[in-house]
């Protein structure tokens, strides 16, 4: 994992002379290898981006790399928050009559806009899937999957 705008050092893999990466909303970046390494400046957009090396035109080595937001140079209206929790806050003002914004009743969960979901048990389905996806996040055992057991010696 990298941060936007830090300094990123890749070993060159199996005599690789050039890293392209991308993510699904950039265009394609090109780096030249010095020193057996690839050493460029992480992108400044957070986000999931694919990497390939090639060594003379073949495609040597692939991965991905993760970039995170630099709170330190996050916008004024960065939102930290992951898009689980933006979705479950939605789903909770749904659920409760209050979707505040245009943007609260209009998410998109699995190909379904919660704007039409009507249904009370699909909207409960749904927060559910959420709310375990954010305990998982933020490294909590969801209540529906922990498991206390109790032995006698």
């Amino acid at each position: 994992m990298f941060y936007t705008n830090s300094d990123v050092s890749l070993p060159a893999r199996n005599g690789a002379d050039k890293l392209v990466y991308k993510s699904a909303e950039s265009v394609a970046v090109s780096i030249v290898a010095k020193d057996e390494a690839f050493n460029f400046q992480a992108p400044a957009t957070p986000g999931r981006y694919a990497w390939q090396q090639y060594a003379g035109g073949c495609v040597v080595a692939t991965g991905v790399m993760v970039v995170e937001q630099d709170l330190a140079t996050a916008p004024d209206d960065y939102d930290p928050r992951s898009q689980a929790e933006k979705t479950l806050e939605a789903l909770d003002a749904k659920i409760a009559g209050r979707a505040l914004t245009i943007q609260q009743s209009k998410v998109t969960v699995d190909g379904r806009s919660i704007e039409y979901m009507n249904s009370i048990d699909e909207l409960l389905k749904w927060r559910q899937h959420f709310a375990e996806q954010v305990a998982k996040e933020q490294g909590h055992a969801s209540p529906t999957t922990e498991i206390c057991v109790l032995r006698r010696d």
